[in-house]
């Protein structure tokens, strides 16, 4: 986007909720798992974080509960308190339960927050400028996300520590997420929340700024059942699949790549924000790549890259050599870029397969991706206690080929028609 395109489409408390990013999927995704793998095990580990992500998906609740008061403002900044007590207390206890309830409410602060994020958007800004500013949101939470992943890397040597501190940054994050906020007189409710998919830069989470307009999990999965032998339900099975790869790998990352590789904290939180920064300025050349040659073909590629890299780490967690150490930042950054691709292409393929309405089919499709991420999270742990972390890897690889043979016949059945 040009200058004044940012000059426009940007208002003041955007920065608050980069804050948000750095903490949500930057530092608290990293140390939060060293925390419970310090004090236990990768079983409890992957059980922790699973409850994270469980408590994003009471997105869609929190967005009708406030519709329901009016209440967007306290709503929005009550995110940012739930935050600040979850990461504040969690290096205070070994309880696994109490760990468990700390990151629930991590989530759904994370959810809160984004969620009435999207609604001081679309509820009170003209239609024609939502996409610009979503996009312009978004774009800064994945900046903050990469900003914390940076701040991971040098707060990993003392997780506790870490955490917080992050809980500190929720008060500036609320001075400036704050600060600006549409007035109360502005609020006007769209009949339907339309965007343009292309346009959007969703930062890597389980549940994005979206989801609250596509209606609530079980409303989006009721249609499901009736689905699987159509071309959209083959897409959502693969779908799945390729989201059970992804989440895999990143649920319990740190861990990860430190049993697996023998890889700091401190370099594969870097590797991590690196492969982000790439895959921030990877949106608008999938968007583009969509549009002329098809979606399908973007979210192979997505899918291509994800198996690849995640083959590729599996087969350098079983075979060392001295040139693991370049090998496997190098093959790992793969996944991260590949978000891009899947997400763009991803979306647009949905609405394009639905056999019902498109709004309904979208959030089948966004149900999807999250309830793999819980699946996922859980499976981790269990995998990485059980067997080891390189099998957690070889579970992607496979989650991943199996998307491929989804995916396949479809994108050369579309070729004929």
């Amino acid at each position: 986007m040009k200058l004044p395109s940012w000059r426009r489409y940007t208002e003041f408390w955007y920065s608050g909720y980069a804050f948000q990013g750095a903490v949500v999927f930057g530092t608290g995704a990293i140390l939060m798992p060293i925390v419970v793998n310090h004090a236990g095990d990768a079983a409890k580990a992957g059980t922790v974080i699973g409850f994270f992500y469980i408590g994003q998906l009471l997105a869609p609740l929190m967005g009708a509960i406030t519709d329901r008061t009016g209440w967007h403002r306290p709503f929005y900044l009550s995110g940012y308190v739930l935050l600040a007590i979850g990461l504040a207390l969690f290096p205070f206890t070994n309880l696994l339960w109490f760990w468990m309830a700390l990151a629930f409410l991590q989530g759904l602060g994370s959810a809160t927050s984004n969620t009435v994020a999207a609604m001081f958007i679309v509820e009170y800004k003209p239609k024609p400028e939502w996409d610009a500013r979503v996009g312009w949101l978004q774009t800064f939470y994945g900046v903050g996300q990469a900003a914390g992943l940076g701040l991971a890397a040098v707060l990993q040597a003392r997780p506790e520590l870490g955490l917080i501190i992050s809980a500190g940054l929720m008060a500036p994050a609320m001075l400036l997420g704050a600060r600006g906020l549409p007035p109360s007189h502005a609020h006007h409710k769209p009949a339907k929340a339309d965007f343009s998919r292309r346009l959007h830069r969703p930062p890597r989470t389980v549940y994005s700024i979206l989801h609250r307009y596509e209606g609530t999990i079980s409303e989006n999965l009721k249609r499901l059942p009736q689905e699987w032998h159509s071309k959209f339900g083959i897409y959502i099975a693969g779908w799945f699949f390729v989201m059970l790869a992804t989440w895999l790998i990143g649920a319990l990352f740190p861990l990860l790549m430190k049993s697996a590789f023998n890889i700091s904290y401190s370099m594969s939180s870097l590797y991590y924000a690196f492969g982000a920064v790439i895959g921030i300025f990877a949106y608008t050349p999938s968007g583009m790549l969509g549009k002329r040659f098809g979606d399908g073909w973007v979210v192979i590629v997505g899918t291509t890259m994800t198996a690849i890299s995640v083959a590729g780490l599996a087969s350098l967690a079983y075979i060392h050599s001295s040139l693991n150490h370049w090998l496997v930042p190098i093959v790992y950054i793969l996944i991260p870029i590949a978000w891009s691709p899947l997400i763009v292409g991803g979306t647009d393929w949905a609405a394009q397969l639905a056999t019902f309405e498109e709004g309904k089919a979208l959030g089948a499709f966004n149900a999807t991706t999250a309830i793999a991420a819980v699946i996922a999270a859980f499976a981790a742990g269990s995998v990485a206690h059980k067997f080891g972390y390189g099998m957690i890897l070889v579970v992607a690889t496979i989650a991943s080929l199996l998307s491929l043979v989804f995916f396949t016949p479809l994108l050369f059945s579309a070729k004929k028609s």
